[in-house]
């Protein structure tokens, strides 16, 4: 059965916390033509005008160019797909330091879509944030 559970999701204004004067970068990453279109036309569609569709890259070595090249705001990214590497990609993720979302999604698996948002903090937020309060 194919999750379709990230279309709603990519709908959603959550992934769409750019400037509003500015066009929100976007990069899909799946090797699968039709998964990667599908993903494609739904979030244009959606957010026509205010976002761009930067770079569809196939692999993980044309991911981590384009993510250097483009700067995106949000990656979209097929986990289940066999030539990206969800460990290697998370890796890669975790030791940038430009603010970026990634959402992990898979047309094989039904069940949660995996949202991770890298934000660079100053020590006074640091010191302030407090992810389980009391």
């Amino acid at each position: 059965m194919v999750n379709y559970s990230y279309y709603k999701l990519i709908s959603s204004p959550y992934f769409m916390t750019s400037s509003p004067t500015s066009l929100r970068r976007v990069l899909i990453v799946s090797a699968n033509p039709l998964f990667r279109e599908g993903l494609r036309r739904v979030y244009a569609e959606k957010w026509q005008g205010r976002a761009e569709i930067v770079a569809t890259p196939t692999s993980m070595e044309d991911a981590r160019a384009a993510i250097l090249y483009y700067r995106p705001d949000l990656v979209i990214v097929d986990y289940d797909d066999k030539t990206i590497n969800r460990a290697e990609f998370m890796e890669h993720f975790v030791s940038e330091e430009a603010p970026m979302q990634v959402m992990l999604v898979s047309l094989a698996e039904s069940g949660e879509v995996l949202l991770y948002n890298r934000k660079r903090l100053t020590p006074a937020q640091a010191e302030h944030w407090n992810p389980w309060p009391e």
